[in-house]
């Protein structure tokens, strides 16, 4: 082989050429997809919240829908398996029509919840199906890159939710908002319909795991109601149960026959799943920011829908713009990065809980756009070494396994923000004090969530060699 040849094959692939194309939009579509309809339904929430009532249960909007996110994320190798892509990607893109018009015709919040709970469950299957096929149809040197663009896709979101949710509910209302969303899937399906037909093999995996997700579901749940329980005591039972439900479903998924997430976790010493403690804790932390800051941008601080739609997505731009900027640097500062990120989220959400009360808006933004670049420099590298480290047999486990513990995160942050900022006053009126109190908490609790994710990437990088795991045993 000539000096030239060796450069030449040593080179990573071009991500931009015909055969990446078809692909790349389809991943983009199914991760913008969620992108978008999140910052339209965080938009449109505070305004339905003030027509039909239920501020106690904003949180629940989150968490609810996380939880299906984590169930949809859950089985989305099993439905794989089962159906093939194209067909799970298909039947996802209905589930989150459904579910967007129940929320556009819900009288009260209990169907807007329901509606919620419906798109999460689909929006979960094609955020954990995109991660998928990322493995499947590209290079690993490529991964980096295909997250940047998934970036740069979060940040088109960051536009079109807020202004789709803001326009709409502005000059209609927020029921037509959610019809809206309810629209926003057929894209995707035409694309997944003509690409993915010849792509995958159907391979039957077994029975559904129908006790681990409802586990997996029933804890979060258990950890969301527990500030409605009406004492202290029940509440902190139920997050305890909510806890072991959760730590009981993954004990029994590590001895199953087939996995829905890598056996990996919960591990303290394997390199997977120390990459995914970084990837439960920072959104967890964050929780915070997307529960209450679109609700006290807009009823503390007075700001319209659309305006406190696109403060509350700052986190999300920054997020887009430093995963863009990167994409491309040199790996040898890919660890210093990883580290980075939890700690330069940890910085944002303190400074958050100071600025929320009566700051100006200026320095609001700074503290949002801190949390957006803690995850933007540091999540694509903390995903590519996930996966590039996935243990032989487990790569649709560890990959599935990435938004659906992410998802678990966000749920359990948006569970703990709303028992903190309901015990704190937010569900009644906004005085200064009580939106001081509040973000102090919510906030700052969530800066020390950070800062334990910096302990694990410190130890996420010092790992070298992971540990054998345990033989599977069917049950």
């Amino acid at each position: 082989m000539t000096a030239i040849e060796a450069i030449s094959a040593d080179a990573p692939p071009r991500l931009l050429q015909r055969a990446n194309i078809a692909p790349l939009a389809l991943v983009n579509l199914g991760v913008g997809l969620h992108a978008t309809i999140w910052y339209l339904a965080s938009t449109a929430m505070p305004t339905a919240i003030g027509e039909v009532g239920g501020a106690e249960y904003l949180s629940w909007v989150g968490s609810l829908y996380l939880v299906t996110t984590i169930v949809g994320g859950a089985v989305t190798a099993m439905l794989k398996g089962h159906f093939g892509a194209r067909n799970a990607m298909l039947g996802a893109g209905f589930v989150v029509m459904v579910g967007g018009l129940v929320s556009a015709m819900a009288p009260g919040v209990m169907l807007i919840l329901a509606g919620r709970a419906i798109q999460g469950l689909g929006e979960g299957v094609l955020i954990a199906m995109s991660y998928v096929i990322t493995r499947e149809l590209f290079d690993n040197r490529l991964v980096p890159r295909v997250f940047g663009t998934l970036a740069a896709t979060w940040g088109g979101a960051v536009f079109l939710g807020p202004l789709i949710g803001g326009v709409l509910t502005e000059a209609f209302s927020w029921r037509v908002a959610f019809f809206g969303a309810a629209l926003l899937p057929l894209p995707m399906q035409a694309i997944a319909y003509m690409i993915l037909r010849d792509k995958h093999a159907r391979v039957h995996v077994g029975k559904p795991p129908l006790l681990r997700v409802f586990l997996l579901g029933a804890g979060v749940i258990g950890i969301a109601v527990a500030d409605r329980l009406g004492s202290a005591v029940l509440g902190a039972a139920a997050i305890c149960v909510g806890i072991a439900a959760v730590a009981l479903a993954l004990k029994i998924d590590r001895h199953a026959g087939t996995h829905l997430i890598t056996t990996a976790f919960p591990s303290l010493r394997h390199r997977v799943s120390l990459g995914l403690w970084i990837l439960i804790l920072m959104p967890l932390g964050e929780a915070g920011v997307f529960v209450y800051a679109p609700y006290l941008l807009q009823l503390d601080r007075g700001l319209t829908p659309t305006w406190a739609g696109y403060f509350g997505a700052i986190h999300a731009l920054t997020w887009s713009l430093s995963a863009l900027c990167v994409a491309s640097v040199n790996p040898r500062w890919h660890g210093a990065l990883i580290l980075a990120g939890p700690a330069t989220l940890a910085a944002g959400l303190a400074l958050q809980g100071f600025t929320m009360t009566g700051a100006p808006l200026f320095y609001v933004s700074i503290a949002l756009g801190l949390v957006g670049v803690g995850f933007g420099i540091s999540h694509s590298f903390v995903n590519q070494r996930i996966m590039a480290a996935a243990p032989e047999g487990q790569e649709d486990a560890t990959a599935t396994a990435i938004p659906t513990l992410e998802c678990l995160g966000g749920a359990i942050g948006a569970a703990a923000a709303g028992l903190i900022g309901n015990a704190a006053g937010f569900a009644g009126a906004l005085t200064p004090e009580v939106v001081r109190q509040g973000s102090l908490g919510v906030f700052g609790g969530g800066a020390m969530m950070a800062a334990l994710a910096v302990a694990a990437a410190i130890f996420f990088l010092r790992s070298r060699h992971a540990p054998d795991l345990p033989r599977n045993r069917k049950t």
